[in-house]
C-alpha cells in the first residue's frame, strides 16, 4: 500500500487551470450531428442508500395510480419527490397522449440506472409490462428525452395540446448531468391507445433516427438493448396482425348479417391494425440490418493496443475552499486527459493505493488488482462523509463505508489498518480502524474531538479527547493506554 505520488498531487493544483477547458462537463449536442448521450452521474457517497427494488417501487407506486383508471387524465402525487401526469385526450385525433414523469425539487435520484429503475417500475405497474421489456423501454425513454432536452417545438409537433399544456420549455426532457435533474425535469413517455397491450408505449417515437444514432455512438453501439427493442417490435407487429385478422373476420360476419355500417367500421379497424403491423415489421427489418452491420464493424475492427505506461493518475482541485478533489488520469507525455472520475468529493489530499480487493457489486463478485481508498463526501443531506473504494481503472466509486465520518477527520494508515474519526453512538465521536475492504475492525470507547489529529508514534496513536486532553490509544484495540 502506498500513497499517491506527492509530487503529482502538488503540481495538480498549479496546472489545473490549464485543464479547465478540457474537463468541462459533458453536454449533449442535439443540433447538427448526433453525439452519444453520455449521462454524468453522481459519483460520491450517499447519506441514504436504497435497494434497487425500493427504487423500482417508487415508479411502481405511481404506476398503480394510473392503472386504476388509464382513461383518466390526472396529476398524481404533485407534492411528492416524484410526480406523474397521465394525459389522455380521446377527443383529439392528431398527436400523442403521454405520461410525464416529473422530478421535483426534493427528488433524490442521481444515477441514470436508478432513474431507469423508476421508469421500469412505473411501466410494470401501470401497463403490465414484464421486467425485461420495461427495462428496455425505460432505457430508450431516457435517451429519447436526453436527445430532445428543452426542444419544446419537437414536443409541440408530436403531442396533443393537452400534453403540451403541462410542459415547461426549461424542464422538458432529461439533462445528461444529474445535477440538473431535481426540479428541472419532465420525462415524456409517448402513448398509444390504452387498449394497445404491449404497444401502450409508442416505441416508434422513442426509437427515431436521432435516438438510434445517439445510441450507436456508444462503444458497444448499444447492440443488446437495440436487439431487445426489435424483439418487442416483432411482438407488437404480431399482435397488430392478429387484431387485423380478427377485425377482418368480424367485418365478414357483419356483412353476412347485413350490418353494412358495422362491417365498414370493422374493416377500417382491420386496415389500421395491418398498417401498424406493416410499419413495425419495416422498423424491425431496418433496425435488424443496422444491428448486423454494427456487429460486423465491431467484429471486424482490430482492437488497438494502447500504451498506458505513461499514464498518471493524481488528485486535482475541484473546490479548494472546501478541500475537495477528484482523480484524473493524464498522459504523462503530453498532459492529455485520458479519464476523469465522477467522484468529485474526495475530502483532503490523502489517498491510499490498496491491492487485491474482492467486492460484491451489482449482484456479482469482482476482483480488483488495485483500488484507491479515500475519505469522500460532504455533509449536505444528499451526501455523507464516508470511506470510499474507487476503481483504479474507471475511477468510479465501488464501495462506501457504513459508518459516517467526522467532517474534519484525519486519515491515517498504520500497518494494514486505516484510521479515521467516525460518528459514534449518542452523538459522540470516536476513533475507528478499518481494513482495506472497509470492514470496521475496532473503535475507541474514548470520545475524541471531531477534529483530533491522528498522530502516529511507536507506542500508539496520539489523539485529543473530547475535553481537549492528550490521550494515547492502542493501535489494535483502540483502548486507552493513558
Amino acid at each position: 500500500m502506498k500513497k499517491i505520488i506527492c509530487a503529482l498531487i502538488m503540481t495538480a493544483t498549479l496546472v489545473f487551470s490549464s485543464f479547465a477547458v478540457n474537463v468541462d462537463e459533458v453536454e449533449l449536442q442535439v443540433s447538427g450531428s448526433v453525439d452519444s448521450v453520455k449521462f454524468e452521474n453522481y459519483g460520491g457517497p450517499h447519506a441514504h442508500i436504497d435497494t434497487a427494488e425500493a427504487i423500482v417501487n417508487i415508479g411502481a407506486g405511481l404506476g398503480r395510480h394510473v392503472a386504476q383508471d388509464v382513461d383518466l387524465t390526472e396529476y398524481y402525487e404533485p407534492k411528492a419527490k416524484y410526480s406523474l401526469i397521465h394525459v389522455v385526450d380521446p377527443s383529439v385525433a392528431e398527436g400523442r397522449d403521454a405520461d410525464i414523469l416529473v422530478l421535483n425539487e426534493n427528488a433524490g435520484v442521481d444515477h441514470i440506472k436508478n432513474l431507469r429503475r423508476i421508469v421500469t417500475g412505473f411501466l410494470q405497474a401501470a401497463y403490465d409490462y414484464n421486467r425485461e421489456d420495461a427495462e428496455t423501454i425505460a432505457t430508450f425513454v431516457t435517451v429519447y428525452n436526453a436527445v430532445y432536452r428543452n426542444q419544446i417545438s419537437v414536443f409541440q409537433e408530436r403531442y396533443k395540446p393537452a400534453v403540451v399544456a403541462y410542459l415547461d420549455a426549461d424542464k422538458v426532457g432529461l439533462s445528461t448531468n444529474w445535477e440538473d435533474w431535481a426540479g428541472k425535469t419532465q420525462i415524456v413517455i409517448p402513448l398509444n391507445s390504452m387498449q394497445a397491450g404491449l404497444s401502450v408505449v409508442d416505441t416508434t417515437t422513442i426509437t427515431d433516427d436521432k435516438v438510434i444514432e445517439a445510441m450507436r455512438q456508444e462503444e458497444d453501439k448499444a447492440i443488446e438493448v437495440r436487439e431487445n427493442m426489435t424483439d418487442i417490435k416483432e411482438r407488437e407487429a404480431a399482435d397488430a396482425a392478429e387484431r387485423a385478422h380478427e377485425a377482418q373476420k368480424e367485418a365478414a360476419q357483419e356483412r353476412k348479417e347485413g350490418n353494412v355500417e358495422e362491417a365498414k367500421q370493422a374493416a377500417a379497424v382491420s386496415s389500421e391494425e395491418q398498417k401498424i403491423a406493416d410499419r413495425k415489421n419495416m422498423e424491425v427489418r431496418k433496425e435488424s440490418q443496422a444491428i448486423e452491420a454494427d456487429k460486423a464493424i465491431l467484429n471486424g475492427e482490430a482492437v488497438p493496443v494502447v500504451d498506458k505506461s505513461s499514464y498518471l493518475t493524481g488528485l486535482f482541485v475541484v473546490d479548494g475552499s472546501r478541500d475537495l478533489y477528484t482523480l484524473i488520469t493524464v498522459d504523462g507525455k503530453n498532459g492529455d486527459i485520458i479519464l476523469r472520475s465522477p467522484m468529485k468529493q474526495i475530502k483532503g489530499k490523502t489517498v491510499y493505493i490498496v491491492n487485491n480487493i474482492t467486492l460484491d457489486y451489482e449482484g456479482s463478485t469482482n476482483l480488483y488488482d488495485t483500488m484507491f481508498l479515500a475519505v469522500c463526501g460532504v455533509n449536505d443531506g444528499h451526501s455523507a462523509i464516508r470511506l470510499c473504494l474507487i476503481d483504479s481503472e474507471t475511477l468510479e466509486l465501488r464501495k462506501q463505508s457504513e459508518q459516517v465520518l467526522s467532517e474534519n477527520t484525519e486519515f491515517l494508515s498504520h500497518g494494514n489498518n486505516y484510521y479515521v474519526v467516525i460518528q459514534g453512538e449518542g452523538g459522540k465521536y470516536v476513533v475507528a480502524s478499518f481494513d482495506k475492504n472497509l470492514k470496521l475492525l475496532s473503535q475507541s470507547e474514548l470520545a475524541v474531538s471531531p477534529s483530533t489529529p491522528l498522530y502516529e508514534i511507536s507506542a500508539g496513536l496520539l489523539v485529543t479527547d473530547s475535553n481537549g486532553t492528550p490521550r494515547l490509544l492502542d493501535y489494535a484495540s483502540l483502548n486507552k493506554i493513558w
